[in-house]
């Protein structure tokens, strides 16, 4: 079923990519291979190398509006907007020169400039090719900047960034669980067979007893549900997950409402969700795997907070139980 709803969700989030994607192509918002009139400051061009010049070029909000439009001016701030300018010339004649131009964004340049940045490797810079007169370098004046041509940004980051990094981060987190997962039941198998797991089954029975006055206390289904309790209690989830199918299965057959959850059915889904947690093993060893410092720092914490849900859970459900009884269907009538 999880896998039906991660599947579901890539489905939605590459929709709506593809949607967003084919509005900006549409409207032509980032104007692909079209020059902005940027303007240098008479003089900021200064020579930093052979052919390297650093300066300040600028652009008016006026300047923004009637390029890219009204709706890209939104976030600008004040009339102007500064770029630090890098611009490395390519080739230089008389009617005029080319190079690569980079600019420095500020945090008032246009969404349509950063959201171009950010499709490149450094999300701060925006690399591009400028075409100019030789005279601006001294003078100052208009430079022709094209920035890069961006196409389907937002699905490439969900591809990217989305889906391929996180199934990256996916399997390097597996394979660092896989040790401490093994040791950690390596370690409650041996409990198992020194006979721990049994004898803090036994301890819990008694209170289960009270919890479920309903079930009888030979049946196989207290049985099940101290089992499951004491595997999420020791942190072995995985391996409470078969006991608490086991325990409603059990439970089930003592239902006399078929379709219908019984009292101790409710119960013990509530103290299964709450799961009190002694050893976080699962948590620790993704804190572990992710460079923690001190991973099992989570241990009183997550005793603490469990405790306080499974009180809270059980008080709650003993409430629900004794003013919202469940109705008991009435016999089917047969003709004899």
């Amino acid at each position: 079923m999880l896998n039906y709803i991660w599947l579901g969700l890539i489905a939605i989030a590459i929709f709506v990519a593809v949607g967003r994607d084919i509005s900006e192509e549409s409207s032509d918002r980032f104007r692909n291979n079209e020059a902005v009139p940027l303007q240098v400051l008479p003089g900021s061009m200064k020579v930093a190398g052979p052919n390297h010049y650093t300066g300040t070029a600028y652009l008016t909000k006026t300047k923004i509006s009637q390029f890219y439009g009204v709706s890209e001016t939104k976030n600008v701030t004040g009339d102007t907007v500064l770029f630090a300018a890098d611009l490395v010339q390519a080739n230089a004649g008389t009617t005029g020169a080319s190079g690569t131009l980079t600019l420095t964004l500020p945090s008032n340049a246009p969404s349509v400039m950063t959201d171009a940045a950010s499709n490149g490797s450094d999300a701060t810079k925006l690399i591009g090719q400028a075409a100019y007169d030789t005279t601006v370098l001294s003078r100052g004046g208009t430079i022709g900047f094209v920035p890069p041509s961006v196409h389907f940004r937002i699905l490439t980051k969900v591809a990217t960034d989305g889906i391929l990094k996180t199934a990256d981060v996916a399997v390097t987190l597996a394979l660092g669980l896989i040790g401490v997962m093994a040791l950690w039941l390596g370690i409650m198998k041996i409990a198992e067979a020194a006979g721990l797991v049994a004898l803090l089954a036994k301890l819990v029975k008694p209170i289960m007893i009270r919890l479920f006055p309903e079930v009888p206390p030979d049946h196989p289904a207290i049985g099940a549900m101290v089992m499951n309790m004491t595997a999420n209690f020791l942190g072995l989830s995985n391996a409470a997950t078969p006991l608490g199918l086991k325990a409603m299965e059990e439970l089930n057959k003592l239902n006399p409402n078929a379709g219908t959850a019984t009292n101790a059915m409710c119960m013990f889904l509530t103290i299964n969700t709450t799961a009190l947690t002694l050893v976080p093993a699962t948590v620790i060893a993704i804190r572990l795997t992710l460079g923690s410092a001190s991973p099992a720092d989570i241990i009183m914490p997550t005793f603490l907070a469990t405790l306080v849900s499974l009180i809270l859970g059980v008080m709650f459900t003993r409430f629900i139980e004794r003013f919202f009884p469940i109705e008991k269907e009435p016999p089917i009538a047969t003709n004899e």
